[in-house]
């Protein structure tokens, strides 16, 4: 029963995360696993009005979520900044921004590094919080090595560092930063301890939630350079780099360590020879042809994509991915199939160019809409006309029936008088041949009657002697 109960208090808990940079790439996909997870999450931008259409594509990204994603912005050169969003704040999502020096605001003083200084902020607001108990740090690979080498048989592991003495300036910010970052909390009194753990992903590949990043995947759609030149990429799944985030989160065996967190190799041609398989169907031409590295050099001195490939011809880097399968659980997906989906939802999302094919379809189907639309138009405006025509007639034929009808009407009108009048006068006719009728034998009846009298009148005289 006394285990039930801790279970309960665990569940009822309300884990806050704080994720900073939360409309990156990688972060996004951060945080909707956090989502999905339940976990309460607060995302940090710059600035909320330069950013307000990636802050509501996030906050929309999971529509079924217990709680909504919170945004707030910070500053990170400004440590008082970071205090309203570290309240209630159990667990840090801190990725480093790269940042070159700074010249130093005095002589004889050292350069300034802006990422050291940013971090030291907010690790500082973490501890001051009371409530901040582990920091999950969003390194690089370029911590481990700053570029691949020559082929060699070295396989990278936790445990190697770039030199930043001799790194390139946001390379070497960037190895400053997560050196400051393992210095801070080595340093911390026992009472204000913080786990820290760091990842070390190497090139995150995989479907954008928001916005695409300039990667090879959209490079060799967009045909942004003519041919594969001998370059190896280094990639992992970006749905695998923000799982293993959710499993730090509660690990113990995680703290105080570095994890690499790395899927595999393939060399630009393999991903352009899986791209073009899926999406050559589909319109899109992409260059599969080896470039070799006399035509990359010419190319590099006019294509900008070819010129940051030149360092790195022929070379590639191994790594040892142990921790991140055996002690995070994390099975890579397979990278061919992350470049392949990344593709899909870069051509669904209409994130790269449509090829000329598609285009003059896409053209060449409107101009037949519009076309049968106007041909449905005409038809109906000649029907419409037709019709109006057939109105007309109709209208015409009744006009000239009615005086006909009218003239026929006046003759039966006519006719009804004259039979009238013929029946009357026959009637007349009857009546005065009957009134005459009775009028002669009334004239008869009286003659016989005088004839009767005078016969009476005779037979009554004495004859006279003759």
């Amino acid at each position: 029963m006394v285990v039930s109960l801790r279970l309960v208090k665990k569940f009822k808990e309300i884990t806050i995360v704080l994720v900073t940079e939360g409309t990156t790439y990688t972060n996004a996909h951060i945080i909707k696993q956090l989502q999905d997870e339940g976990h309460q999450v607060r995302a940090t931008v710059t600035s909320l009005s330069q950013e307000e259409e990636k802050v509501k594509a996030l906050s929309e990204l999971c529509p079924e979520a217990k709680f909504k994603v919170e945004v707030v912005e910070v500053d990170p050169t400004k440590p008082e900044a970071w205090e309203q969003a570290m309240k209630d704040v159990q667990y840090l999502i801190y990725t480093i921004k790269p940042e070159g020096a700074k010249a130093a605001a005095a002589e004889g003083e050292a350069p300034t590094q802006p990422a050291v200084e940013a971090i030291q902020a907010a690790f500082k607001a973490g501890v001051e919080s009371k409530t901040v108990k582990r920091i999950l740090l969003a390194s690089s690979y370029q911590a481990i090595t700053a570029a691949p080498a020559a082929p060699s048989d070295k396989v990278f592991t936790e445990a190697d560092w770039t030199d930043a003495e001799t790194a390139e300036p946001l390379i070497k910010s960037l190895v400053l930063a997560e050196k400051a970052a393992w210095d801070f909390v080595k340093e911390l009194p026992d009472a204000d301890k913080i786990d820290l753990v760091v990842m070390n992903p190497t090139l995150p590949l995989g479907p954008p939630l928001l916005e695409a990043q300039q990667d090879v995947v959209k490079m060799l759609l967009d045909r942004g350079i003519q041919g594969c030149p001998r370059v190896c990429y280094s990639v992992v799944d970006v749905r695998d780099v923000a799982a293993a985030y959710i499993k730090a989160l509660t690990l113990d065996n995680v703290a105080g360590n570095r994890h690499i967190l790395h899927g595999g190799n393939m060399w630009m041609r393999d991903i352009a020879l899986a791209l073009s398989k899926e999406f050559k169907p589909q319109g899109y031409n992409i260059h599969t042809m080896a470039l070799p590295n006399v035509a990359l050099w010419g190319l590099s001195l006019i294509n900008k994509n070819a010129k940051t490939l030149m360092p790195v011809v022929g070379k590639q880097s191994q790594f040892d991915n142990t921790r991140m399968k055996d002690v995070l659980g994390i099975t890579p997906k397979d990278v061919k199939e992350t470049v392949v989906e990344e593709a899909a939802a870069l051509v669904e999302r209409g994130l790269v160019k449509k090829p000329k094919r598609v285009r003059s379809a896409a053209t060449n189907n409107q101009g037949a809409t519009a076309e049968a639309t106007e041909g449905e138009e005409k038809k109906e405006g000649g029907d419409a006309a037709a019709e109006g025509e057939e109105k007309k007639v109709e209208e015409g034929a009744k006009a000239a029936d009615e005086p006909a009808a009218k003239e026929g009407e006046d003759k039966k009108e006519e006719k009804k008088e004259e039979a009238k009048a013929e029946d009357e006068a026959a009637i007349g006719d009857a009546e005065k041949t009957e009134k005459e009728e009775k009028k002669e034998e009334a004239k008869d009846a009286l003659a016989s009657e005088e004839k009767k009298e005078d016969g009476a009148a005779a037979s009554t005289e004495t004859p006279k002697a003759e």
